[in-house]
């Protein structure tokens, strides 16, 4: 069987990436995918030079393809079953062992179908831009006023309660009929309360192309579009990702969110 690969989205952050890359090198993170490939929007010299400096295969696209035509383009240009998604800005926070530890779970896991995508960003250090945390905590933390809004909320507060992952000690036990921990350890997560991200995870390609993607293509926020693009994040922030029946994972994790 082979391994998983490795897909790096890079637009317009050459800093960021360098220093990701940094962190992969040194726990010899590209030593647990057979395929790597960053893929650049508005592909430019920098970039190209900094694939070549980490001996990275690379493709790139002259015009900005946005998030979702970015991933798109990713998935397409790859041929892993299974793909780790990572954003320029994702430096690992973690040590090899666990680094092969955690791949090696999600792999397990979404090969066995329990889950359809596994999160791979750092539960106690998810870093910048982590808006669910403080979402979670208006809902569900101790005191009259977020006790008022899951009374007058309780649909929110239920779409919310994934966010215990990266706040609570036990969030099994708060919340028993949405996460549960596996024998091997992980948190699996209903998604009924915890969304999709695009941010350091792993997936089926397939799953990626033909579910994820596709759905975000053909329909597109009328509200939130990012430069005419779908966010992908956006598209399926709704009932039918929360009435999919499907499963999230997330162990430890990984990689933090740092943009330079």
């Amino acid at each position: 069987m082979t391994k998983p690969g490795l897909g790096i989205l890079s637009w317009k952050g050459n800093e960021s990436l360098a220093a990701a890359l940094e962190t992969y090198a040194a726990q010899d993170l590209f030593s647990l995918f057979d395929e790597k490939l960053i893929f650049f929007p508005e592909i430019d010299e920098e970039a190209r030079a900094l694939a070549k400096r980490f001996d990275l295969p690379f493709e790139g696209s002259a015009a900005n393809l946005g998030i979702c035509g970015g991933f798109k383009a990713l998935g397409g240009a790859m041929s892993s079953d299974i793909v780790m998604l990572l954003e320029n800005d994702c430096p690992l926070i973690e040590d090899s062992a666990e680094a092969k530890r955690q791949v090696a779970v999600a792999e397990q896991a979404l090969r066995a179908d329990d889950v359809v995508m596994f999160r791979m960003r750092s539960i106690k250090h998810p870093g910048q831009k982590f808006p669910l945390l403080n979402k979670y905590k208006r809902y569900h933390e101790d005191g009259f006023m977020p006790t008022v809004r899951r009374l007058v909320r309780p649909g929110k507060a239920t779409r919310l309660a994934g966010g215990s992952l990266y706040a609570d000690p036990n969030p099994v036990q708060k919340f028993p009929d949405l996460i549960e921990r596996t024998p091997e350890g992980y948190f699996k997560v209903s998604a009924a309360c915890l969304p999709w991200t695009n941010q350091s995870i792993m997936v089926k390609r397939e799953f990626l192309l033909d579910k994820i993607i596709a759905y975000a293509e053909a329909n597109p926020s009328k509200h939130f579009l990012m430069n005419g693009f779908p966010l992908i994040e956006v598209e399926w922030n709704g009932p039918i990702w929360r009435n999919s029946g499907w499963f999230i994972g997330a162990d430890k994790g990984l990689f933090t969110h740092e943009r330079i």
